[in-house]
């Protein structure tokens, strides 16, 4: 029951994702908003998915981890049906404040449940889970668009991700409760260790640098290289197949983990850099799905480091691994916008292979430490 929960529930995070950014532009015109409020709305999405994370954090030992799962289904539920009925910014921002409460849950609840499981390929598992996330995040932005083409209210794909989060409800009811965490005194003997603290580094900054590639590419293609958007919005699409096709490829993949994640980020880091140098569309698609493709198993590899080590504490460490998730897509996110306002999209873009070159360094870092 572990595992396919695992599957849908983390399908309906990759669905529930990209569906406001699809639809972003027409959301703006309908509930008369303006760049800024549209900011607003991630913002305090972020917050939600935040405040999942630090309460799972603090509290996993007592909540116990089958709750988890289940509040997290429950939450993301809740927040979006809700969606579905929004008409104006302050309900948007709430359904969106919800909805990422309960995917902070899932996330966490899911690297825990897997990681409570007595089995060899811990990596394939996560591997696989996180593939079902990049084909939900592929697939939502098509369901968007065919809603729109036939002239229906685009929040209709609200109730296909309600439909998913429901099952994944339903099915953790059936989990069978997982050993209590140890005390929050215990945790705070170990959580900050060295080892965790490059691990919570490591994640914020690869999913600073995932979020604002995916989030900044058609930007790019479109300000800077003056591809037409409509063209320039596929680019999206070839990084997301990556993605899919990476997790799926790397399930299979038997490697010792630091030993992966040095490959990856290095191949990340030479196919993001050629993606920025160049000028010929075809070319660029190319190397923006390779960025996807190797961006694809640095998650799941770092999770699993967390994991190997976290002992009796999964899913309190968990909640603080996650909570660093949050602070790096944020913080990765402002520094790339505010660049690109002071001295251009070119500049703004280019932050992005210093972080991949940066997380490159931790794992040479790694590396030396675990051969020590």
């Amino acid at each position: 029951m572990i595992k396919k929960y695992s599957y849908f529930a983390f399908f309906t995070f990759g669905f529930f994702v990209m569906i406001l950014p699809s639809a972003l532009p027409i959301a703006m015109k309908e509930f008369g908003m303006d760049y800024a409020q549209s900011g607003y709305v991630m913002i305090i999405g972020t917050a939600g998915y935040i405040a999942g994370s630090l309460i799972c954090a603090l509290f996993a030992h007592k909540i116990g981890l089958k709750r988890i799962a289940t509040l997290g289904a429950f939450f993301s539920a809740v927040g979006l049906f809700y969606f579905f009925f929004v008409k104006d910014f302050v309900d948007l921002a709430l359904a969106n404040f919800i909805a990422n409460i309960g995917m902070g849950f899932i996330e966490i609840g899911i690297g825990a449940l897997i990681g409570s499981l007595k089995e060899e390929n811990v990596s394939g598992t996560l591997n696989r889970v996180n593939a079902l996330f990049a084909f939900g995040a592929l697939v939502s932005p098509f369901i968007v668009s065919l809603i729109v083409n036939y002239k229906m209210n685009w929040q209709i794909a609200y109730l296909a991700g309600t439909f998913f989060a429901i099952l994944s409800l339903l099915i953790s009811l059936k989990i069978k409760e997982i050993k209590n965490e140890k005390s929050v005194d215990e945790l705070k003997i170990n959580a900050f260790n060295a080892f965790f603290v490059l691990i919570y580094i490591m994640i914020g900054i690869y999913v600073g640098y995932e979020a604002t590639y995916s989030s900044w590419i058609t930007t790019f293609l479109t300000n800077f290289r003056h591809i037409d958007v409509a063209i320039a919005a596929l680019s999206s699409s070839a990084f997301w197949i990556g993605m899919f096709l990476g997790r799926v490829f790397a399930s299979y993949i038997r490697v010792k983990a630091v030993t992966w994640l040095m490959f990856i980020v290095t191949s990340s880091l030479i196919s993001v850099i050629l993606s920025i140098v160049f000028a010929n569309y075809y070319v660029v698609m190319i190397f923006v799905t390779l960025s996807g493709l190797f961006f694809a198993s640095t998650y799941p590899t770092i999770q699993l480091m967390l994991i190997e080590k976290a002992g009796g504490n999964i899913g309190n460490l968990m909640g603080v691994f996650v909570f660093f998730v949050g602070i790096g897509a944020t913080l990765a996110q402002w520094m790339v916008s505010a660049a690109s306002n002071l001295w251009g999209i070119l500049i703004g873009f280019i932050l992005i292979p210093l972080m991949i070159f940066a997380e490159l360094m931790l794992s040479i870092h790694m590396k030396k430490s675990s051969n020590a």
